[in-house]
């Protein structure tokens, strides 16, 4: 993986400037370990999926490495402060998501003009849906109030003062990407458990390379959103 240097020698303050470089590091890690440089892509659309499966694993993969890496909780505990020692993980969920307004001005919006991404708005609510993926994974069902209150941290906080879920995008093109990442990353799998063996078994669970097909994908989907509708939320 090669950074740019202005990346490289970024100084590193506080857990937001921690974060900051993690989500970018994490987004580009995420890349390789899906070994998305061994697909050519065939239109935008291609480009976009993959953008996309970044975005959303590097978060899973951004957040795997806070709670189980011993040497990045190394960083953490010397950048703490007195309010992260009252609220630790409310802190941290604060901090990222302070970040990730950072990487939305910085990173996502230099970015929009390319029709290879997706537009910042929807790059910010695919974070948001990786953070509440991790947590979904690491507890094994969806925790009704940490799913709540990991956006509000992430998004509706740091973003409240942007017309941040006016549709920039439409149902059909959703679809077609959902589509297209699936096909792209069961093509990557050559009929291997998984795309990267090299996964310790204990964390596969959340960031493992096993995908499923089309037809388990949409069984799958359902089960959340009927868990999300018994919260009162129609989805």
């Amino acid at each position: 993986m090669e950074f740019s240097y202005r990346f490289s020698d970024s100084e590193i303050m506080n857990h937001r400037d921690l974060f900051y470089c993690l989500i970018i590091a994490s987004h580009e890690l995420a890349h390789w370990t899906n070994a998305h440089t061994k697909h050519s892509d065939k239109d935008d659309l291609d480009s976009k999926a993959i953008e996309t499966w970044a975005d959303f694993f590097g978060t899973r993969l951004l957040f795997t490495g806070i709670t189980y890496g011993a040497r990045l909780q190394e960083i953490i505990l010397k950048l703490r402060t007195p309010v992260f020692d009252i609220s630790a993980q409310h802190a941290l969920l604060e901090a990222y998501g302070n970040a990730l307004r950072c990487v939305y001005e910085n990173v996502f919006k230099r970015a929009d003009a390319s029709s290879k991404y997706p537009s910042p708005n929807e790059r910010v609510r695919i974070c948001g849906a990786g953070v509440t993926s991790f947590f979904y994974r690491l507890f094994g069902k969806m925790h009704q109030g940490m799913s709540i209150f990991s956006l509000k941290k992430t998004i509706l906080e740091p973003f409240g003062d942007l017309d941040f879920f006016k549709d920039d995008i439409g149902w059909e093109e959703v679809s077609e990407i959902s589509r297209r990442t699936i096909d792209i990353h069961l093509k990557l799998k050559q009929g291997r458990p998984l795309i990267t063996p090299g996964i310790r078994q204990e964390y596969n669970q959340l960031i493992g390379t096993h995908y499923l097909g089309h037809e388990e994908n949409a069984i799958h989907r359902e089960r959340l959103q009927d868990a999300i509708r018994q919260w009162g939320i129609e989805v």
